[in-house]
Parts: C-alpha cells; structure tokens; sequence
C-alpha cells in the first residue's frame, strides 16, 4: 500500500482513471480490475447513491462495464432518488467488500489480456465515474489493482 493516498475534498463531478499496458499483465490470464477505497469517517457526501459506473476496456473497447455504489445506503437513495431496493433482491448494482486491512474494494470489471494485446502495445484502461452532478466529498482512493481471477 502507499505512503500517500487521494482525498476528495470537495466536487461535484468526478471521474477517476488508470491506465496499465497490456504486456504488465499474463498473457491468456483472466484478470479482475478492483478499485481500492475507503470514505472518510465525517463528512462524507454524494458516495452512497447507484449511479456510479466503471468500465474496463482494452485497446479502447470496453471489455466490461458495470453499475457500482461506493457507500451504499438504501434509505438515502429513497430519500433523493425515490428509488427502493426490494429486500434479498439483486439491482445489478455492485457493492463494496470490506478487506481486513480496512480498505474497501469494489470489482471494476474483468478482462483477458492474450498475446496479440502485449505485441502491439496495447492499453488496459479503468474508470470510475459519478454519473451526476451533486455534491461529493469524503472519498480516500488507495489504488486500482488487478488481480488473476
């Protein structure tokens, strides 16, 4: 982990990318893309409703695209939104996972890179963004890291 992290202070538009050559990455490997986050313990705003999106894509195709929620909370989504998650059911968005050094993830998305991909130079890229424009503060980014899955 770094030294360093990231902290949002304060935006309204937000869009987080990375880019990584494809040769970086095991030729005929599956990979998952994660990115790695915590929110801040006060202060946090605009993190906890479903129009968050990440994309994976390389050589500038998407290989994967999916709905995230960095911090959710199905009340707060009611509250602005009107929208309500039945109980048990899936909405398709994906939800973060606690690791035990404290950090959250959420998976990106998945990709395969093969041998053609590294010979010719290309690119493996990630985002993360906030589909609207309202307030958001208190985001702590660690990283993105991929991972053989």
């Amino acid at each position: 982990m770094f030294a360093e992290v990231a902290q949002l202070v304060h935006c309204t538009g937000l869009d987080i990318y990375g880019r990584l050559p494809a040769a970086a990455l095991t030729p005929a490997t599956d990979y998952a893309a994660y990115l790695v986050f915590d929110v801040a313990d006060e202060g946090h705003r605009g993190l906890s409703f479903p129009d968050q999106e990440t994309t994976v894509a390389v050589g500038g195709r998407a290989a994967s695209r999916h709905a995230v929620c960095l911090r959710p909370d199905d009340d707060e989504a009611r509250k602005f939104r009107g929208v309500a998650r039945a109980d048990g059911g899936d909405d398709g968005v994906r939800r973060p996972a606690l690791r035990d050094d404290r950090w959250s993830e959420i998976e990106m998305g998945r990709l395969r890179i093969d041998d053609a991909m590294a010979v010719k130079e290309e690119e493996v890229m990630v985002s993360f963004e906030v589909l609207e424009w309202y307030p958001k503060r208190g985001l702590i980014v660690e990283a993105v890291e991929f991972r053989p899955v």
